[in-house]
């Protein structure tokens, strides 16, 4: 089980939920009045046995016929891999018959396209006037139109923004539309509806090379733009494009901008989006140097995190969208970085908390006038009734369970259980305080201290994390905690002694303490509880032709399941950061179109 997150991080937490209502107060009060929708409670992932998640799959598929309905497209159901823990649950997980179950009724509907009529984004009575064009118009959702509204009225004022909404609530589509208002597209054919002889400024799209595709894909299923990407062996013949005035949008990696900043930063944009906008929270890193080399003041930013692990990130992402709106760092740090730090500590005098909620409440007011951010529950959680989270608890094999046990009793855990014991020197003094710091006899102290034999300023906590690891990887699969080649030679070996210590008597059960190449032992479930847990739940989704995502942290995870989906049968496809990323999105696309695609692993 988890720790408890310290205060910081609850703090963090409760700061990230107080900018929703002023955020979304924002974008309604910039957009027409709308009768308010009654609060919807979160939904909470229900957590069970997997004999108990069997059961109510089998129940699902006993229920009487329904009336003859239309076919409901294929859904998409995850199995995490690596994201349950370990329980010692004695009832034995039993896999009921699978039979087919009837048609599911027919799922919740989008709500009915808009009329296909333009969405004017300017002022009564201002010329040009600003829309954005009904072909696209008539495809939005209510919050994308309001999204939409909240970016032009922030760039109608000579200023940037951040689109902070949750993943799946379509901040590349609110972008696009847009851009078709800007750049001023109001057909299918790419004419211009306003200064038709006035050319504009291109505009620069920021974003991850793995989703450079997708924008490519996005932005020619919504409207007409001349786009071009900067990226790859060819990207020098893009310029000659931009100096002949015919490329309205460029599309470029992160990678790309930070090597080719000064080339791209000579160019005068029209305006330049960040996709994924996190990646700037560290004001020393040199993606974040070379963005700052950007002229134009009306800067975007799409993330559904905006904040991650500091309130500083905070600070730096707003200070390169609209520089100076929260001061300078300094006035930024004094002002609200140290109040709501001292403030949230469970210490804190009464004082202190006060002057941190009021400080917070002054952030959060200035912060909505640059930021939207709204989530699923609040604008499509209506859309979202017949989908289901489910966390399922895995029984270890009795192998495994032997194996963490013996990982438990490790110098390198059991330094750290008994860290507030009295010390058996005679002490008054715990442990960690007087003679236990260190532990040459543990196998992952000794490696982590290898140049440093007197340990370091964190002995013991240092060793918290690494042990994690360790026993997250059991819990997943004994194959795991093996050495994995390409480690260096020196991590080899302590992994292989680390192995040979845990597995003990077991070591020719699991095929030595050296990484297995058989596939017939790497494809069998019986020595893993995911795996046996895993095989039962496929053979219940694919029955019914769903489509399964699995995810697992990582690669090698991803090899062993790879070869049991081939023991199997299954017909899967993979990717992963081998990838190539020119061939990422058609393996999305082939997957999502091709029904003989049943897994994709991640």
């Amino acid at each position: 089980r988890k720790p408890p997150p310290p205060p910081v991080a609850m703090s963090l937490n409760r700061l990230k939920e107080t900018l929703l209502p002023c955020s979304s107060s924002s974008a309604q009060s910039q957009s027409q009045p709308r009768s308010p929708s009654p609060p919807r409670p979160p939904r909470r992932p229900p957590k069970t046995s997997l004999s108990q998640q069997l059961l109510r799959l089998e129940a699902s598929y006993s229920l009487p016929a329904p009336p003859p309905s239309p076919p409901k497209p294929l859904s998409q159901k995850t199995a995490e891999d690596a994201a349950e823990q370990p329980t010692s649950s004695s009832e034995e997980d039993v896999a009921p018959r699978p039979r087919r179950r009837p048609a599911p009724p027919p799922a919740a509907s989008f709500e009915p396209r808009g009329p296909y009529e333009p969405l004017v984004l300017s002022p009564l009575g201002e010329h040009p006037i600003v829309q954005v064009p009904p072909s696209i118009n008539c495809r939005l959702l209510a919050h994308q139109r309001d999204g939409v509204r909240f970016l032009y009225n922030l760039y109608r004022n000579n200023h940037g923004g951040v689109l902070g909404d949750d993943m799946g609530l379509g901040k590349t589509i609110q972008t696009i539309a847009f851009l078709s208002s800007v750049i001023g597209k109001d057909n299918n054919q790419g004419e211009k509806s306003t200064d038709k002889g006035k050319k504009s400024s291109p505009v620069l799209i920021l974003c991850p090379t793995s989703v450079i595709r997708n924008w490519e894909n996005e932005f020619s299923e919504w409207a007409n733009f001349s786009v071009a990407v900067y990226h790859g062996p060819n990207r020098d013949l893009v310029l000659e494009k931009i100096e002949g005035q015919g490329l309205e949008v460029l599309i470029t990696s992160f990678d790309t901008f930070r090597t080719r900043d000064k080339v791209l930063c000579d160019i005068s944009w029209e305006l330049v989006v960040v996709d994924e906008a996190h990646r700037l929270k560290n004001e020393k890193s040199k993606l974040y140097t070379a963005c700052l080399g950007i002229t134009t003041q009306k800067r975007f930013c799409l993330t559904g995190t905006i904040m991650q692990n500091k309130i500083m990130e905070l600070f730096n992402v707003f200070d390169w969208v609209v520089p100076g709106c929260l001061g300078d760092r300094e006035h930024f740090r004094e002002y609200y970085d140290e109040p709501l730090k001292h403030g949230q500590r469970l210490s804190a005098p009464e004082r202190f908390v006060q002057v941190a909620d009021k400080r917070k409440k002054h952030l959060v007011s200035v912060l909505k006038k640059f930021l939207l951010r709204r989530t699923k529950e609040e604008t499509i959680g209506h859309l979202m009734l017949g989908k289901e989270d489910n966390i399922v608890f895995c029984r270890m094999s009795d192998v495994q369970k032997r194996v963490y046990r013996r990982m438990l009793q490790q110098p390198d855990i059991q330094i750290l259980v008994n860290k507030d014991l009295p010390c058996s020197c005679g002490s008054p003094l715990t442990q960690v305080e007087c003679c236990k710091k260190i532990e040459p006899r543990g196998i992952i102290w000794s490696y982590l201290h290898r140049e440093n034999l007197d340990g370091c300023p964190l002995c013991p906590f240092c060793l918290v994390l690494p042990c994690l690891v360790k026993l997250q990887q059991i819990s997943n699969h004994l194959e795991l905690i093996k050495p994995n080649p390409r480690d260096e030679i020196e991590k080899q070996k302590k992994d292989a002694e680390l192995a040979a210590a845990v597995f003990d008597t077991d070591i020719e059960l699991v095929g030595g303490s050296a990484k297995s190449e058989n596939f017939m032992g790497l494809s069998d479930s019986e020595h893993c509880g995911k795996m046996r847990a895993l095989e039962r739940l496929l053979s219940l989704w694919t029955l019914q032709g769903d489509k399964i995502l699995l995810f697992s942290y990582s690669v090698r995870m991803l090899d062993i399941l790879e070869k049991f989906l081939i023991r199997k049968g299954y017909c899967f496809s993979r990717l992963d950061g081998s990838t190539p990323m020119n061939a990422r999105q058609s393996l999305v696309d082939e997957f999502n179109k091709s029904p003989s695609k049943q897994v994709n692993l991640c």
